[in-house]
């Protein structure tokens, strides 16, 4: 199942590890990623009960990452039903060992409210981003957004194949490699991708904005979105 992150991966380059203290006038960027056997074994005990998609499920995955603001360590998050991303404040790490326990804590407050969320713990995946400058942010969240846009009937044909096999249906994953073949199973099981919200296709985001912080559950893309970074 792809996760939507091959946007990213042109950014891999600007990757941390260890402890780091950025430079000045660098962002410190935290990426949050699901291990995508996990996910899929998760919708598929929840099938028995949910609809199609498992909206409920995705929702909650929104929740854990946005509710990543509230740590006060972030000025902006982006959230799908696949990864996080979030943008560090600037003066949240000026000194040694303060951006490994910031990683710490942030993974692991994901990975705990989604836990209470879901009922269930998912194992998360933390990596640490230097970017020069917020053009490059922006270009790799713009990025990411676009291949998850992109990927949204792959995406969606593999979690109705997670469904599937929770009710002990049929499914392989060689069953959806073609878009017709993705846009039949969907069909097949009452799902209109033209009719899903915008957040299925492009995911959410929360910006802090002085002492207010702003929701976007209907997120533009391309440059539009890359200004809403800061």
């Amino acid at each position: 199942m792809k996760n939507g992150n091959n946007g990213w991966s042109g950014f891999s380059a600007f990757q941390v590890f260890g402890d780091h203290v950025p430079m000045d006038g660098f962002k410190l960027v935290v990426r949050i990623s699901l291990d995508p056997d996990q996910v899929r074994d998760v919708i598929a005990e929840r099938a028995q009960s949910q609809a199609p998609l498992d909206p409920d499920f995705a929702r909650c995955l929104l929740r854990a990452g946005l509710g990543l603001m509230q740590t006060g360590l972030v000025s902006f998050v982006y959230a799908s039903g696949c990864e996080v991303v979030v943008v560090l404040l600037p003066d949240a790490v000026l000194s040694v060992g303060e951006s490994l326990h910031i990683h710490d804590r942030i993974v692991t407050q994901y990975a705990a409210s989604l836990a209470l969320l879901v009922g269930k713990v998912i194992p998360a995946i933390g990596e640490v981003y230097e970017f020069p400058n917020v053009g490059v942010v922006r270009k790799a969240v713009v990025a990411l957004q676009s291949t998850l846009e992109e990927t949204t009937p792959s995406r969606s044909a593999h979690w109705i194949g997670a469904q599937m096999r929770g009710r002990r249906e049929a499914f392989h994953p060689s069953m959806v490699e073609t878009l017709e073949e993705q846009m039949a199973i969907l069909q097949a099981n009452g799902v209109d991708l033209e009719s899903l919200p915008l957040w299925w296709w492009r995911g959410m985001a929360v910006r802090r904005n002085g002492p207010e912080v702003e929701v976007f559950d209907e997120l533009p893309d391309g440059e539009e979105l890359g200004a809403l970074i800061v």
